[in-house]
């Protein structure tokens, strides 16, 4: 008998245990809605940070035919939690954002867009970008622009604010 009681306490102090542990966040959906994309000109890419602006920061991606002027990329099985977003559209089809070098900097020569817009006015940051993903999911817009470097004053203007 007292094998037996032994064996159902341990049963109950293990399914005790089992529930207060914590459970790991469930999986989330995120819609990244992406505007200004050149018709036919190359496709878009959508990359998904988690802790920087960069390709290595940016675990979850996708490219996707420029077939209109608006995109939408959803991601499934995303962790909730804090994210950015970074995209481009890839003019010459070599799988990356090219850039100009312009005196010191190498500005970008395609298309690209951030969440939260930044990055138009001034070098872009993590945290500038970033948002929170709830476990419900959630959608994201972001805006293709390009710089316009046959510009002078608009080049002299982007590398006055990469000097800040």
């Amino acid at each position: 008998m007292t094998l037996r009681i032994a064996l159902l306490c341990a049963a109950l102090l293990a399914a005790a245990l089992l529930a207060a542990a914590p459970t790991h966040a469930s999986a989330a959906s995120l819609v990244v809605r992406v505007s200004g994309v050149a018709v036919g000109q190359g496709p878009v890419f959508v990359g998904l940070c988690d802790r920087a602006l960069d390709r290595e920061t940016c675990p979850i991606g996708e490219f996707k035919r420029a077939s209109g002027s608006t995109l939408s990329f959803r991601f499934d099985g995303v962790r909730p939690g804090r994210w950015a977003v970074a995209a481009y559209q890839d003019l010459n089809r070599n799988g990356v954002l090219d850039t100009q070098p312009i005196l010191l900097w190498q500005l970008p020569s395609e298309p690209y867009g951030f969440s939260n817009d930044v990055g138009r006015f001034s070098p872009p940051t993590f945290d500038g970008a970033a948002f929170e993903l709830p476990a419900s999911g959630g959608t994201v817009s972001v805006r293709l622009a390009r710089l316009p470097l046959d510009d002078e004053d608009a080049v002299q203007q982007a590398i006055e604010r990469q000097s800040r």
